[in-house]
């Protein structure tokens, strides 16, 4: 782990809350039947098994479209380095299309869900 990733980690534990800290229904379903359900799935499986079809998994090229339904772009290795972490930042504060915005530190989730109104942005805990 470089001098970047350590770093990052300790702001993301520092900042990052369970579902006692969350007041958004849509996130804190996410983490009660996603991220703190046991199971022997990776991460990745997890959040593909919830979200189903709507889920793409990219790198860099982020394209986030508003539309009437759920989407999610999942972004893996979001504190990799500096770069990546300043273009995570950029994508989940400064993009239009973007709702809601989720730090899992190893992985980043961007979500439009045409239900949720105002732009939000959780840095959540994980593993729980």
């Amino acid at each position: 782990m470089d001098f970047h990733s350590f770093t990052a980690y300790i702001r993301y534990r520092l900042q990052a809350k369970t579902r006692h800290g969350i007041h958004s229904p849509f996130v804190y379903s996410f983490i009660d039947n996603c991220l703190g359900v046991k199971s022997n799935l990776s991460l990745e499986e997890r959040i593909n098994a919830y979200f189903g079809d709507v889920v793409a998994w990219v790198n860099d090229d982020v394209e986030i479209q508003s539309s009437n339904t759920l989407s999610v772009k999942a972004i893996r290795g979001i504190h990799s380095n500096a770069v990546a972490t300043d273009k995570w930042y950029t994508l989940a504060h400064d993009t239009q299309g973007v709702i809601i915005s989720i730090d899992l530190y190893s992985l980043g989730l961007l979500v439009y869900n045409p239900d949720v109104k105002e732009k939000q942005h959780f840095v959540l805990k994980y593993p729980l």
